[in-house]
C-alpha cells in the first residue's frame, strides 16, 4: 500500500480532474455516476484516506471532534476524575453543534516503546482514519505527541502541560505549581509545622509541578524542606494506603499531609482512621482536584479545586480556533482552595 496518497493521485488513476475528486469526496451527488464509480474504485484500490483538516479548510466539516484518551479505557469509567474533565468538553462541543468521539489508546503494554518512531507512525495511521475536524488529547500522553500529530496535520489541543514543552501542540492545564503552594500556604496558616506530601510520582508534569509548589510553600512559611516527609504513590488505593502507612511509621510527629490528588487523599484519610488518628484534628489532610472523592470521605476533604468548566471551555474554543487556521497559545488556569473538614 502506498502511503500519503493525494487527491492528484486518485484523479490521475480515475482519469478526472482534482476538483472532480474533491467533489466526489465531499458532495458525491454533484458527480456523474460514471465518474463517481471510477473515483470510488481508485480510492479503494489506492487506500486513499481524505485529510480531514484539508476538508475543513475548504469549508466542509464533519462537525465531529475526536477525544483521544491515552490510557486504559477502564480508567475512564472507574475514575471520577476523567468524568470531571470530559463532561465540560462534551457540553461545550454540543453547544457549538459538534459531536464527540471518544478514542482510547492504551499505553499499558510495557513491551512497547512509546517514544519510538514505530509507535508514533502506528498511532498516526490509526488516528488519521477518524472522520473528525480536530482532536482533544487527554490521559497519559506520550512524550512524542508532537511527532504523532505533525504527521496527520490535524488540529489538536491537549489537556495537561507536557513534561517537554512543544510549540506545535498547545495545551490547557491548571496552574499546578500555584495549587501546590496554595495547599501548603493554607496548612501553614493553620499552624501546621510537620507537613508531609504524597505525590503521584514524578513522571507526570502535573505531579512534578505540585511537588515544586509544595516546596515553595514550605520556603514561604519558613519551614525547612525535609526529604523524610516525602513519599510517592501511584493513583491506586492500595499504593496510597501502603505509602501512608510507611510515612506514618517513619514520622509519628506529622501534623499535616498534602496528597497530590483526591484519589490519594481518600486513601490517606481511610488509612489514618484505621491507625486511630483523628483526621482534621491529629493530622490535617488536603487533596487536589475537587472531584466527587472529596465529598465521599469522612470527614469531607479540603482540596485544591481545578476549574474544570473553564478548562473545558478553553480546550474547545482553542481547538475550534485552530480548525479555522488561527494560532492558539497554551494556557494555565488558576485553581481555588475548597475548605472542608479534613483540614
Amino acid at each position: 500500500m502506498r502511503e500519503n496518497v493525494t487527491l492528484e493521485d486518485v484523479a490521475k488513476r480515475a482519469k478526472v480532474s482534482r476538483a472532480t475528486v474533491s467533489r466526489a469526496v465531499n458532495k458525491p451527488e454533484s458527480v456523474s455516476p460514471d465518474a463517481l464509480k471510477r473515483i470510488n474504485k481508485a480510492i479503494a484500490d489506492m487506500h486513499y484516506i481524505p485529510n480531514r483538516h484539508a476538508r475543513a479548510l475548504t469549508g466542509v466539516s464533519s462537525k465531529s471532534i475526536g477525544l483521544i484518551f491515552f490510557h486504559d479505557i477502564k480508567t475512564l469509567f472507574y475514575s471520577s476524575f476523567w468524568g470531571h474533565v470530559i463532561n465540560p468538553i462534551y457540553e461545550k462541543l454540543m453547544s457549538e453543534g459538534y459531536e464527540l468521539q471518544i478514542i482510547a489508546h492504551s499505553n499499558v503494554d510495557e513491551s512497547i516503546n512509546f517514544e519510538s518512531d514505530e509507535y508514533a507512525n502506528n498511532i498516526s495511521q490509526k488516528v488519521s482514519e477518524y472522520h473528525v475536524d480536530g482532536f482533544i488529547v487527554v490521559g497519559q500522553t506520550p512524550r512524542n505527541l508532537e511527532t504523532i500529530f505533525s504527521q496527520i496535520r490535524t488540529p489538536v489541543v491537549a489537556f495537561g502541560e507536557p513534561l517537554f514543552i512543544s510549540e506545535a501542540v498547545s495545551w490547557v492545564d491548571t496552574n499546578n505549581l500555584i495549587g501546590g503552594r496554595m495547599a501548603v500556604d493554607y496548612l501553614a496558616s493553620k499552624k501546621k509545622k510537620i507537613i508531609a506530601i504524597i505525590t503521584g510520582g514524578l513522571e507526570e508534569a502535573w505531579s512534578v509541578a505540585r511537588f515544586e509548589g509544595y516546596k515553595k510553600g514550605l520556603a514561604k512559611a519558613g519551614i525547612e524542606y525535609d526529604p523524610s516527609l516525602v513519599e510517592h504513590s501511584s493513583n491506586t488505593f492500595s499504593s496510597a494506603t501502603n505509602v501512608t502507612r510507611r510515612l506514618i511509621h517513619k514520622r509519628h510527629d506529622i501534623d499535616a499531609i498534602f496528597a497530590a490528588n483526591d484519589e490519594i487523599a481518600f486513601a490517606v484519610v481511610q488509612t489514618l482512621k484505621e491507625l486511630n488518628y483523628g483526621v482534621g484534628t491529629d493530622v490535617a489532610v488536603i487533596g487536589f482536584d475537587n472531584t466527587n472523592r472529596a465529598i465521599q470521605t469522612y470527614p469531607l476533604l479540603t482540596t485544591v479545586g481545578q476549574d474544570f468548566e473553564k478548562i473545558g471551555e478553553l480546550l474547545v474554543s482553542g481547538l475550534l480556533a485552530k480548525i479555522k487556521g488561527e494560532k492558539v497559545k497554551s494556557k494555565k488556569v488558576t485553581p481555588k482552595l475548597v475548605i472542608r473538614d479534613s483540614a
